[in-house]
Protein backbone atom coordinates (compact mmCIF):
# COMPACT_ATOMS: atom_id res chain seq x y z
CA UNK A 1 0.00 0.00 0.00
CA UNK A 2 1.02 3.43 -0.67
CA UNK A 3 2.13 5.97 2.13
CA UNK A 4 -0.66 8.24 2.44
CA UNK A 5 0.56 12.09 2.75
CA UNK A 6 3.15 11.74 0.23
CA UNK A 7 4.88 15.82 -0.06
CA UNK A 8 6.14 17.58 -2.80
CA UNK A 9 7.78 21.23 -2.35
CA UNK A 10 5.46 24.02 -2.39
CA UNK A 11 2.71 25.44 -0.47
CA UNK A 12 -0.84 23.62 0.74
CA UNK A 13 -3.97 25.00 0.23
CA UNK A 14 -4.41 28.33 2.33
CA UNK A 15 -1.50 27.16 4.60
CA UNK A 16 2.25 27.19 4.33
CA UNK A 17 3.96 23.66 4.24
CA UNK A 18 4.68 21.33 1.63
CA UNK A 19 2.32 20.36 -0.94
CA UNK A 20 0.29 16.72 -0.32
CA UNK A 21 0.15 14.21 -2.80
CA UNK A 22 -2.77 12.86 -0.96
CA UNK A 23 -4.88 14.39 1.24
CA UNK A 24 -7.71 12.75 3.27
CA UNK A 25 -10.87 15.41 5.24
CA UNK A 26 -12.96 13.84 7.14
CA UNK A 27 -16.43 15.77 7.12
CA UNK A 28 -18.84 15.35 9.92
CA UNK A 29 -21.54 17.27 10.98
CA UNK A 30 -20.98 20.20 13.77
CA UNK A 31 -17.59 19.04 13.91
CA UNK A 32 -14.40 20.17 12.34
CA UNK A 33 -12.51 19.00 9.54
CA UNK A 34 -9.99 16.81 10.25
CA UNK A 35 -7.13 14.70 8.21
CA UNK A 36 -7.30 11.42 8.44
CA UNK A 37 -5.05 8.35 7.03
CA UNK A 38 -5.63 6.49 4.02
CA UNK A 39 -5.22 2.96 5.80
CA UNK A 40 -8.58 3.95 7.36
CA UNK A 41 -10.87 5.21 4.24
CA UNK A 42 -13.03 1.87 4.26
CA UNK A 43 -13.15 2.40 7.64
CA UNK A 44 -14.64 5.81 7.66
CA UNK A 45 -16.82 5.07 4.98
CA UNK A 46 -18.55 2.24 6.23
CA UNK A 47 -20.19 5.18 9.07
CA UNK A 48 -23.41 7.09 6.86
CA UNK A 49 -22.57 10.28 9.13
CA UNK A 50 -19.18 10.85 7.59
CA UNK A 51 -18.07 12.31 4.18
CA UNK A 52 -14.99 11.67 3.22
CA UNK A 53 -12.93 13.93 0.77
CA UNK A 54 -10.03 12.70 -0.74
CA UNK A 55 -7.47 15.29 -3.08
CA UNK A 56 -5.24 13.37 -4.78
CA UNK A 57 -2.48 15.68 -7.09
CA UNK A 58 -0.14 14.00 -9.42
CA UNK A 59 -1.11 10.28 -8.13
CA UNK A 60 1.33 7.70 -9.04
CA UNK A 61 0.38 4.54 -10.60
CA UNK A 62 0.04 2.51 -6.87
CA UNK A 63 -0.98 5.53 -5.41
CA UNK A 64 -3.86 5.56 -7.94
CA UNK A 65 -4.37 1.62 -7.77
CA UNK A 66 -4.85 1.91 -3.71
CA UNK A 67 -7.47 4.79 -4.39
CA UNK A 68 -9.59 2.35 -6.67
CA UNK A 69 -9.26 -0.32 -4.69
CA UNK A 70 -10.17 1.38 -1.06
CA UNK A 71 -13.31 2.86 -3.35
CA UNK A 72 -14.20 -0.32 -5.93
CA UNK A 73 -13.77 1.96 -8.61
CA UNK A 74 -15.06 -0.10 -11.76
CA UNK A 75 -12.35 -1.10 -14.68
CA UNK A 76 -13.77 1.22 -17.00
CA UNK A 77 -13.55 4.04 -14.31
CA UNK A 78 -10.09 3.54 -13.34
CA UNK A 79 -8.97 3.65 -17.11
CA UNK A 80 -10.42 7.06 -17.89
CA UNK A 81 -9.01 7.93 -14.14
CA UNK A 82 -5.58 6.95 -15.97
CA UNK A 83 -5.56 9.14 -19.01
CA UNK A 84 -5.98 12.47 -19.58
CA UNK A 85 -9.14 13.74 -21.89
CA UNK A 86 -9.40 17.22 -21.72
CA UNK A 87 -13.33 17.27 -22.18
CA UNK A 88 -16.50 17.37 -19.79
CA UNK A 89 -17.71 14.11 -19.37
CA UNK A 90 -20.06 12.37 -16.98
CA UNK A 91 -20.03 8.54 -16.47
CA UNK A 92 -22.31 6.63 -14.14
CA UNK A 93 -21.78 3.14 -12.52
CA UNK A 94 -23.58 0.49 -9.96
CA UNK A 95 -22.20 2.20 -6.83
CA UNK A 96 -20.53 5.55 -7.78
CA UNK A 97 -20.27 7.86 -10.84
CA UNK A 98 -17.57 9.98 -12.60
CA UNK A 99 -17.39 13.82 -13.35
CA UNK A 100 -14.49 15.44 -15.10
CA UNK A 101 -13.84 19.30 -15.09
CA UNK A 102 -11.61 21.20 -16.55
CA UNK A 103 -9.75 24.28 -14.42
CA UNK A 104 -8.70 27.19 -16.19
CA UNK A 105 -5.63 29.03 -15.11
CA UNK A 106 -5.33 32.37 -17.01
CA UNK A 107 -2.63 34.90 -18.31
CA UNK A 108 -3.43 38.05 -19.47
CA UNK A 109 0.14 38.95 -20.69
CA UNK A 110 0.62 40.90 -23.56
CA UNK A 111 1.25 40.38 -26.56
CA UNK A 112 0.41 36.48 -25.81
CA UNK A 113 -2.12 35.45 -23.41
CA UNK A 114 -1.95 32.02 -22.61
CA UNK A 115 -4.31 29.58 -21.27
CA UNK A 116 -3.37 26.60 -18.60
CA UNK A 117 -5.79 23.83 -18.76
CA UNK A 118 -6.17 21.48 -15.34
CA UNK A 119 -8.17 18.19 -15.62
CA UNK A 120 -10.11 17.72 -12.42
CA UNK A 121 -11.65 14.05 -12.58
CA UNK A 122 -13.90 13.29 -9.78
CA UNK A 123 -15.17 10.41 -8.65
CA UNK A 124 -18.56 10.32 -6.26
CA UNK A 125 -19.83 7.80 -3.90
CA UNK A 126 -22.68 7.91 -1.04
CA UNK A 127 -20.44 9.53 0.95
CA UNK A 128 -17.09 9.88 -0.29
CA UNK A 129 -15.44 12.10 -2.97
CA UNK A 130 -11.92 11.75 -4.92
CA UNK A 131 -10.86 14.49 -6.49
CA UNK A 132 -7.82 13.62 -8.80
CA UNK A 133 -5.74 16.24 -11.05
CA UNK A 134 -2.13 16.22 -12.29
CA UNK A 135 -0.97 19.48 -10.78
CA UNK A 136 1.69 19.29 -8.17
CA UNK A 137 0.77 22.95 -7.57
CA UNK A 138 -2.34 24.02 -5.83
CA UNK A 139 -5.31 24.76 -7.65
CA UNK A 140 -6.16 27.89 -8.93
CA UNK A 141 -9.75 27.69 -7.33
CA UNK A 142 -8.46 25.85 -4.24
CA UNK A 143 -7.54 28.39 -1.71
CA UNK A 144 -11.55 29.48 -1.85
CA UNK A 145 -12.55 25.77 -2.18
CA UNK A 146 -10.65 24.75 1.36
CA UNK A 147 -12.44 27.91 2.62
CA UNK A 148 -16.11 26.95 1.73
CA UNK A 149 -15.07 23.44 3.04
CA UNK A 150 -13.82 23.90 6.08
CA UNK A 151 -16.12 27.22 7.08
CA UNK A 152 -19.54 25.14 6.65
CA UNK A 153 -20.45 22.88 9.40
CA UNK A 154 -23.66 21.27 8.03
CA UNK A 155 -21.06 20.03 5.32
CA UNK A 156 -20.44 16.76 7.36
CA UNK A 157 -24.83 15.90 7.29
CA UNK A 158 -25.08 16.81 3.48
CA UNK A 159 -24.39 13.79 0.81
CA UNK A 160 -21.54 13.69 -1.17
CA UNK A 161 -23.19 15.21 -4.15
CA UNK A 162 -23.49 18.50 -2.31
CA UNK A 163 -19.89 18.30 -2.20
CA UNK A 164 -19.62 17.69 -5.41
CA UNK A 165 -21.91 20.81 -5.93
CA UNK A 166 -19.50 22.65 -3.76
CA UNK A 167 -15.89 22.18 -5.90
CA UNK A 168 -17.69 22.44 -9.32
CA UNK A 169 -19.40 25.80 -7.83
CA UNK A 170 -16.13 26.72 -7.11
CA UNK A 171 -14.90 26.05 -10.48
CA UNK A 172 -17.39 27.97 -12.13
CA UNK A 173 -16.23 31.02 -9.55
CA UNK A 174 -12.88 30.85 -10.55
CA UNK A 175 -13.87 31.66 -14.64
CA UNK A 176 -16.02 34.51 -13.21
CA UNK A 177 -13.03 35.96 -11.51
CA UNK A 178 -10.47 35.24 -14.71
CA UNK A 179 -12.78 36.24 -17.37
CA UNK A 180 -13.80 39.94 -15.32
CA UNK A 181 -9.96 40.63 -16.99
CA UNK A 182 -10.72 39.33 -20.11
CA UNK A 183 -13.49 41.71 -20.27
CA UNK A 184 -11.54 44.58 -19.02
CA UNK A 185 -8.90 43.73 -21.70
CA UNK A 186 -11.72 43.76 -24.33
CA UNK A 187 -12.59 47.00 -23.42
CA UNK A 188 -9.27 48.72 -23.22
CA UNK A 189 -9.12 46.81 -26.72
CA UNK A 190 -12.18 48.25 -28.24
CA UNK A 191 -11.00 51.85 -27.22
CA UNK A 192 -7.27 51.47 -28.72
CA UNK A 193 -8.84 50.17 -31.65
CA UNK A 194 -11.02 52.86 -32.27
CA UNK A 195 -8.52 56.11 -31.01
CA UNK A 196 -5.30 55.01 -32.15
CA UNK A 197 -5.57 52.87 -35.64
CA UNK A 198 -2.60 50.92 -36.41
CA UNK A 199 -1.23 47.51 -37.36
CA UNK A 200 -0.48 46.99 -33.90
CA UNK A 201 -3.76 47.68 -32.99
CA UNK A 202 -4.80 45.29 -35.66
CA UNK A 203 -2.68 42.63 -34.39
CA UNK A 204 -3.70 42.56 -30.72
CA UNK A 205 -7.28 42.43 -31.63
CA UNK A 206 -6.83 39.18 -33.89
CA UNK A 207 -4.64 37.59 -30.96
CA UNK A 208 -7.25 38.12 -28.25
CA UNK A 209 -10.53 37.28 -30.20
CA UNK A 210 -8.55 34.08 -31.11
CA UNK A 211 -7.95 33.77 -26.95
CA UNK A 212 -11.49 34.58 -26.44
CA UNK A 213 -12.59 31.72 -28.42
CA UNK A 214 -10.45 29.08 -27.17
CA UNK A 215 -11.73 29.74 -23.31
CA UNK A 216 -15.09 29.51 -24.67
CA UNK A 217 -13.84 26.01 -26.43
CA UNK A 218 -12.88 25.01 -23.05
CA UNK A 219 -15.80 26.49 -20.85
CA UNK A 220 -19.27 25.72 -23.45
CA UNK A 221 -18.74 21.77 -23.38
CA UNK A 222 -19.52 21.75 -19.51
CA UNK A 223 -22.91 22.90 -20.14
CA UNK A 224 -23.68 19.09 -21.62
CA UNK A 225 -21.85 17.42 -18.82
CA UNK A 226 -23.48 19.69 -16.23
CA UNK A 227 -26.58 18.99 -17.85
CA UNK A 228 -26.57 15.67 -16.98
CA UNK A 229 -26.04 16.09 -13.54
CA UNK A 230 -29.29 18.76 -13.42
CA UNK A 231 -30.99 16.25 -14.85
CA UNK A 232 -31.46 14.21 -11.95
CA UNK A 233 -30.69 11.19 -14.25
CA UNK A 234 -27.78 9.59 -11.76
CA UNK A 235 -29.78 7.73 -8.87
CA UNK A 236 -27.18 9.25 -5.86
CA UNK A 237 -28.31 12.98 -7.29
CA UNK A 238 -31.62 11.92 -7.31
CA UNK A 239 -31.82 9.84 -4.29
CA UNK A 240 -30.49 12.94 -2.42
CA UNK A 241 -32.87 15.26 -3.80
CA UNK A 242 -29.94 17.72 -4.76
CA UNK A 243 -30.67 18.41 -9.08
CA UNK A 244 -31.71 21.75 -7.88
CA UNK A 245 -28.08 22.91 -6.88
CA UNK A 246 -27.15 21.59 -9.99
CA UNK A 247 -29.21 23.55 -12.14
CA UNK A 248 -28.12 26.68 -10.52
CA UNK A 249 -24.64 25.53 -11.51
CA UNK A 250 -25.73 24.78 -14.95
CA UNK A 251 -26.65 28.72 -14.96
CA UNK A 252 -23.70 29.77 -13.90
CA UNK A 253 -22.17 27.95 -16.84
CA UNK A 254 -24.56 29.48 -19.06
CA UNK A 255 -23.37 33.05 -17.87
CA UNK A 256 -20.00 32.50 -18.01
CA UNK A 257 -20.40 31.19 -22.00
CA UNK A 258 -22.55 34.27 -22.44
CA UNK A 259 -19.96 36.41 -21.28
CA UNK A 260 -17.47 35.01 -23.21
CA UNK A 261 -19.75 35.43 -26.48
CA UNK A 262 -20.21 38.99 -25.34
CA UNK A 263 -16.57 39.39 -25.28
CA UNK A 264 -15.84 38.12 -28.71
CA UNK A 265 -18.96 39.81 -30.49
CA UNK A 266 -17.38 43.07 -28.58
CA UNK A 267 -14.05 42.25 -30.38
CA UNK A 268 -15.36 41.47 -33.97
CA UNK A 269 -17.81 44.78 -33.64
CA UNK A 270 -14.64 46.98 -32.58
CA UNK A 271 -13.11 45.28 -35.65
CA UNK A 272 -15.89 46.07 -37.89
CA UNK A 273 -15.33 49.56 -36.60
CA UNK A 274 -11.78 49.59 -37.48
CA UNK A 275 -12.17 48.34 -41.01
CA UNK A 276 -14.83 51.60 -41.24
CA UNK A 277 -12.37 53.98 -39.85
CA UNK A 278 -9.64 52.71 -41.81
CA UNK A 279 -12.10 52.91 -44.76
CA UNK A 280 -13.46 56.33 -43.82
CA UNK A 281 -9.61 57.60 -43.27
CA UNK A 282 -8.86 56.31 -46.97
CA UNK A 283 -12.03 57.72 -48.76
CA UNK A 284 -11.59 61.74 -47.25
CA UNK A 285 -7.79 61.13 -48.48
CA UNK A 286 -8.84 59.73 -51.62
CA UNK A 287 -11.73 62.90 -51.79
CA UNK A 288 -9.06 65.65 -50.97
CA UNK A 289 -6.74 64.14 -53.73
CA UNK A 290 -9.18 63.89 -56.61
CA UNK A 291 -10.40 67.90 -55.48
CA UNK A 292 -6.79 68.67 -55.61
CA UNK A 293 -6.65 67.24 -59.22
CA UNK A 294 -9.82 67.95 -60.77
CA UNK A 295 -8.75 71.89 -59.78
CA UNK A 296 -5.30 71.65 -61.08
CA UNK A 297 -6.07 69.95 -64.21
CA UNK A 298 -7.71 72.80 -66.38
CA UNK A 299 -4.62 74.83 -65.15
CA UNK A 300 -2.33 72.08 -66.36
CA UNK A 301 -3.32 72.42 -69.62
CA UNK A 302 -3.96 76.05 -69.51
CA UNK A 303 -0.26 76.18 -69.01
CA UNK A 304 0.50 73.61 -71.38
CA UNK A 305 -0.66 75.52 -74.48
CA UNK A 306 0.71 78.28 -73.44
CA UNK A 307 4.31 76.50 -73.27
CA UNK A 308 4.24 74.85 -77.23
CA UNK A 309 7.01 76.07 -79.05
CA UNK A 310 4.98 78.15 -82.01
CA UNK A 311 5.89 82.18 -82.02
CA UNK A 312 2.24 83.71 -81.88
CA UNK A 313 1.75 87.78 -82.24
CA UNK A 314 0.05 87.22 -78.83
CA UNK A 315 2.71 85.94 -76.89
CA UNK A 316 4.38 89.74 -77.59
CA UNK A 317 1.59 91.21 -75.07
CA UNK A 318 2.64 90.97 -71.50
CA UNK A 319 -0.70 91.67 -70.45
CA UNK A 320 -1.96 88.40 -71.69
CA UNK A 321 0.17 86.63 -69.53
CA UNK A 322 -1.69 88.39 -66.30
CA UNK A 323 -5.21 87.42 -68.23
CA UNK A 324 -4.02 83.84 -68.08
CA UNK A 325 -3.58 83.87 -64.43
CA UNK A 326 -6.94 85.71 -63.47
CA UNK A 327 -8.78 83.31 -65.61
CA UNK A 328 -6.66 80.46 -64.49
CA UNK A 329 -7.73 82.16 -60.65
CA UNK A 330 -11.66 82.42 -61.65
CA UNK A 331 -12.09 78.97 -63.24
CA UNK A 332 -10.13 77.47 -60.10
CA UNK A 333 -13.08 79.66 -57.94
CA UNK A 334 -16.08 78.35 -60.15
CA UNK A 335 -14.82 75.04 -59.72
CA UNK A 336 -14.52 74.91 -56.17
CA UNK A 337 -17.54 76.87 -56.04
CA UNK A 338 -19.97 74.56 -58.40
CA UNK A 339 -18.08 71.37 -56.09
CA UNK A 340 -19.52 73.17 -53.13
CA UNK A 341 -22.52 73.57 -54.76
CA UNK A 342 -23.05 69.79 -55.63
CA UNK A 343 -22.29 69.19 -51.88
CA UNK A 344 -18.93 67.33 -52.66
CA UNK A 345 -16.99 69.44 -50.58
Amino acid sequence: MPACGTQLAGPTWGNVGPVVVIRSRLLRAGQPAEDVDCATWQQVCADRANLLWVDAATPSADELAHLFAAFGVTEHAATILRHTNRRPIVRVYRDHFLVTALGLDVREDEPSPSIKVIELDLLVGRNFLVSIHKRPRPLPFGDELEQRVVSNPHLGRLPATYLLYVLLDTLVGGYSREFDEVEDNVERLEEQLLREPGRGALDKATVFKRHVLNLRRLVAPHREAFGILAAADIPLIREENVEVYFRDLLEHVEDVVDRLDHARDVLTGAFNLYISNISHRSNQELRVLTLLSAVLLPMTVITGLFGTNFTLSEYNSWQLFYVMLAGMGLLAAAMLGFMRWRHWL
